[in-house]
């Protein structure tokens, strides 16, 4: 706390907030730094001997799929796959131009994959992409 005086002898106190600011601003870059670690997907990308990275996501209808067999949707979740496949077809449908890009968990049954890419094909969509994990796994 600080204070001044005037020359009428008046004290005026006050805060001194930049050690607030620069706390703030510390938790501020490790809440940015964590978020990301921590949040992480819930899904195992299965493995690929020959993947590549693609830019394709971005603008993307992205379905993930996780092991349980929970639907999220552009990362909302809608719950279990087969009932939101009509909103799958419903999304998918409105715009058969957008892409669409499945990342699946490696626990996923390949019958829920097929039946994903099943719906999306029958709304005519032409460009779907498989998300797998570069690293090989591990």
């Amino acid at each position: 706390m600080a204070m001044n005086v005037s020359r009428n002898d008046r004290c005026f106190a006050s805060i001194n907030v930049t050690p607030m600011a620069d706390v703030m601003i510390v938790l501020l870059i490790i809440f940015m730094v964590m978020t990301p670690i921590i949040g992480g997907d819930r899904v195992r990308l299965p493995p690929a001997a020959n993947s590549r990275r693609s830019s394709e996501e971005q603008g993307a209808l992205v379905l993930q799929l996780d092991e349980h067999g929970t639907l999220s949707i552009d990362g909302r979740d809608v719950g279990p796959f087969e009932p939101a496949l009509g909103q799958v077809r419903e999304l998918t449908g409105a715009d058969p131009e957008r892409s669409v890009w499945l990342k699946a968990d490696r626990e996923v049954p390949s019958a829920w994959v097929t039946t994903l890419l099943g719906a999306c094909r029958s709304s005519q969509v032409d460009h779907i992409g498989l998300a797998t994990d570069r690293s090989g796994g591990h």
